[in-house]
């Protein structure tokens, strides 16, 4: 209400309002005022359930954080009655996590020391803030005083705090936290992936529709959906973190991004093959069963397996080859050396700690960039008047020695094989090999 009236205040003063009407637009403004900010409030109540929902498998996630924030000087766990490192320990053991007002505290700690990193930064004068600073405020005045919106005094804390209640409430009370420890990045750096990931994907809409299942399904099913959504964005920024130099230009990003993203993400479900179509269905059916829509949860299920799209359309700019048929490459050649079942050994990979935590990162980047290496390769040795199963197959028959070593590698690892990085590492140093030496 104290941004609007300075806001009303400016125009004023411009002459482009009198008095009479600020008074009248205050009074029809109203409903919509209250509807922002409960909407506001939701999204963060939201975020604790999730919070909550999560809190056992993250509470060594939590530990780090907490510890982080103590060496830095911003938070006095004592004083806020959270819990030790021997305490965290011992809740790790009888899996369980930090309660409901704990995590709360530590979501309100971590919001202000974000909110310090942006103002400190450039980021809330970037061009691409303007549309988050417009639609901050009410529609009537969107469409009167959008001009003075650019100039009000307190811009910049209006867009730091947009942000920061996006970001944290959307990818939880550690996302920031771990998307800086996995990949050396900035905050600020981690603010503009993620607005680049979630407009590329559509995650609002997404979002919306979620919490328009209110009271239809039961709410653990909601925060599955949601969760499965956060695993969207935590791969999502970290692909992007770790495959730009420097900072990142928002509004560039998502228009060389959204455009093949756009194209393809409708039919996600429908390009997997094999098993990796079977993993799908088992997720969708799962939902489904809980009651969410058939659409809803293969659009969150094609989002979450669909990571590998960005790699997709970067290969296709590469290549000069269509989106639609280097994402069949992609997804055949995925399919032909068992990516799924690697993928899902990776996940079981533990990370108690920091290095624990960076080696499951390492390694999961890494078997998307060997994946991402094998479809160049053969997009860049076969004629795309080819199959894509045709294209994989000729290329297969000129590399048979390589893939068989691989195959070999695969075969005694077996299923009984333990889920660790000394496995894992062997049978990536093959995959490695045979994009050199093919």
């Amino acid at each position: 209400e104290v941004n609007i009236k300075i806001l009303l205040g400016q125009a004023i003063e411009s002459g482009a309002l009198d008095a009479g009407e600020r008074n009248k637009l205050l009074v029809d403004m109203t409903d919509e005022v209250s509807s922002l900010v409960l909407s506001d409030n939701y999204v963060q109540d939201h975020a604790l359930a999730l919070s909550s929902y999560l809190a056992p498998r993250l509470i060594n996630v939590h530990r780090r954080l907490m510890n982080s924030m103590e060496r830095g000087g911003t938070l006095n766990r004592e004083l806020e009655f959270l819990p030790s490192d021997s305490e965290c320990a011992q809740r790790d053991a009888e899996n369980r996590g930090l309660t409901g007002p704990e995590l709360a505290v530590l979501l309100a700690y971590v919001k202000i020391g974000i909110a310090e990193d942006i103002l400190s930064s450039s980021l809330p004068d970037e061009a691409w803030c303007n549309d988050l600073l417009v639609n901050y405020f009410p529609s009537p005045l969107r469409e009167r005083f959008a001009k003075h919106m650019t100039t009000h005094p307190l811009r910049r804390e209006i867009i730091t705090t947009l942000l920061v209640n996006e970001v944290v409430n959307r990818g939880g009370v550690s996302y920031v936290y771990r998307a800086v420890e996995e990949t050396g990045a900035e905050a600020v750096d981690v603010l503009r992936a993620h607005h680049v990931i979630a407009s590329v994907l559509g995650l609002p809409e997404l979002w919306e529709e979620i919490h328009e299942l209110d009271n239809v399904i039961e709410t653990r099913a909601q925060l599955a959906v949601t969760s499965r959504l956060r695993r969207v964005l935590d791969r999502g920024i970290r692909w992007l973190l770790q495959s730009r130099s420097g900072a990142i230009d928002v509004a560039a990003e998502i228009e060389r991004l959204r455009p093949g993203i756009a194209e393809l993400l409708p039919h996600a479900t429908k390009l997997f093959i094999g098993d990796e179509a079977r993993t799908m269905c088992r997720y969708v059916e799962e939902l489904t069963g809980q009651g969410v829509p058939e659409d809803l949860a293969e659009r969150c299920v094609g989002a979450l397996y669909g990571f590998g799209l960005f790699d997709v359309v970067e290969l296709s700019a590469q290549a000069e080859e269509p989106v639609r048929a280097v994402a069949e490459m992609y997804y055949t050649a995925s399919e032909r050396f068992g990516m799924d079942a690697l993928f899902e050994r990776i996940t079981q990979l533990p990370r108690r700690d920091r290095w624990s935590a960076l080696a499951r990162m390492a390694m999961r980047y890494d078997l998307y960039a060997v994946l991402a290496g094998v479809v160049r390769e053969v997009l860049a040795n076969t004629g795309a008047h080819l199959t894509a199963s045709e294209r994989l197959q000729s290329w297969s028959q000129r590399n048979q020695v390589n893939i068989g070593r691989v195959q070999n590698t695969m075969s005694m690892l077996g299923d009984s094989a333990p889920a660790d990085l000394a496995t894992l590492s062997v049978l990536l140093r093959q995959l490695r090999t045979l994009i050199r030496n093919s």
